[in-house]
């Protein structure tokens, strides 16, 4: 029989607009109903429903009752009921001590909850250790969801950040941009388990890896943006123009430069044309209006190349740490085509450093 999950959990939310706490019940029930014969599975079933029906009180009682019996399935809904106060007092508390009982019983969602709650603000004092190893479990028992939560154990803690008050410490960026490939380990489990977490559905790690493709460069990554924001319904306005840039940029060729990087690209790659205009002799070159990327053509391999050893095939080969490549993009302007030369350098934290000649 399937383990009972609670849908959609993995640090710090369900889905974007649902409950935190829901039940797959079609998917749940359809597999359980089966087996009624069985009392326990009877008991199981009537408290699923209760919590289906939003019925706190009595689900709360009944998952209390099995938890007593030893069900550590019962045990997963009722931490996460006493963590939300559904049905009961909320009390973080006795809920990150059913969830650890419960995480040590096997339950996978309750490794996940209780490495959720060793991040900062969610209950528990501040342990990254602790987050990244109880959700590791989680994972291991079958929980991909859970890597999200490996994503953001590696983005709160302060040793990778290098923002000081607002404003990029430029100390701080260059010692992680400086990382070697040994010191990144952290880096390579968080971003292969939100791609882990994204391919397994959870909304919340589609959203965030598309965020973190749009400005990552080196391999061409519009692909991957399409197919973790294509479908997906209710986008916010910011994500649909960034599965827009995607598909817009598709249509120029084959970059391996970030989509977000070629947007802000283009006052520099504009002026390069107008200074390219002025050289070759066109009137009036400066007061023209009439710019527009056509094409990026000639893309080389990366050069020197240095890859995080990233496995899961969202982010595989898409993340170099060091390495130079060309292009040649394709632009009208003055009413005439001009042809860019583009040169990028790997900045080692994602993106790249460019310059246009013409």
């Amino acid at each position: 029989m399937s383990r009972i999950r609670i849908d959609g959990f993995a640090p710090p939310e369900i889905t974007m607009k649902q409950s935190l706490v829901r039940i797959a019940l079609p998917c749940l029930l359809g597999g359980m109903l089966s087996l009624t014969a069985l009392p326990a599975h009877a008991d199981i079933n009537s408290a699923l429903n209760a919590y289906g029906e939003q019925k706190y009180d009595v689900a709360y009682r009944e998952f209390s009752q099995l938890a007593t019996q030893g069900d550590n399935r019962a045990k997963s809904f009722l931490a996460l009921m006493t963590l939300r106060g559904l049905g009961t007092a909320r009390d973080v508390k006795q809920g990150a001590r059913l969830a650890r009982e419960c995480a040590e019983g096997g339950e996978p969602t309750c490794a996940a909850i209780y490495g959720d709650l060793n991040l900062p603000g969610k209950g528990l004092p501040v342990n990254f250790p602790e987050a990244r190893a109880w959700t590791r479990k989680a994972i291991a028992g079958g929980d991909q969801r859970a890597g999200y939560g490996l994503w953001q154990a590696y983005t709160l803690d302060p040793a990778n950040q290098f923002m000081v008050n607002g404003k990029a410490d430029d100390r701080k960026y260059n010692a992680i941009a400086r990382r070697t490939i040994a010191e990144r380990g952290d880096q390579i489990e968080a971003i292969d388990g939100l791609a882990g977490a994204a391919a397994a559905g959870y909304l919340p790690a589609r959203l965030m890896l598309a965020t973190l493709l749009l400005e990552q460069s080196g391999a061409g990554t519009t692909k991957q943006i399409r197919t973790l924001l294509g479908g997906i319904p209710d986008l916010s306005p910011d994500h649909q123009k960034y599965l827009a840039l995607a598909q817009q940029v598709d249509t120029l060729g084959p970059s391996r430069a970030a989509p977000k990087l070629i947007a802000d690209a283009i006052p520099t790659v504009m002026t390069a044309a107008a200074l390219a205009s002025e050289r070759s002799g066109t009137p009036n070159s400066t007061l023209c209006k009439d710019f527009r990327l056509m094409s990026i053509k000639d893309v080389s391999a990366v050069g020197d190349a240095v890859w995080l050893p990233l496995k899961q095939p969202l982010v595989a080969g898409t993340y170099p740490v060091q390495g130079t490549w060309t292009e040649n993009w394709h632009v009208y302007f003055c009413g005439a085509e001009r042809v860019l030369h583009m040169q990028f350098r790997v900045d080692g934290m994602g993106g790249a450093y460019y310059d246009a000649k013409s």
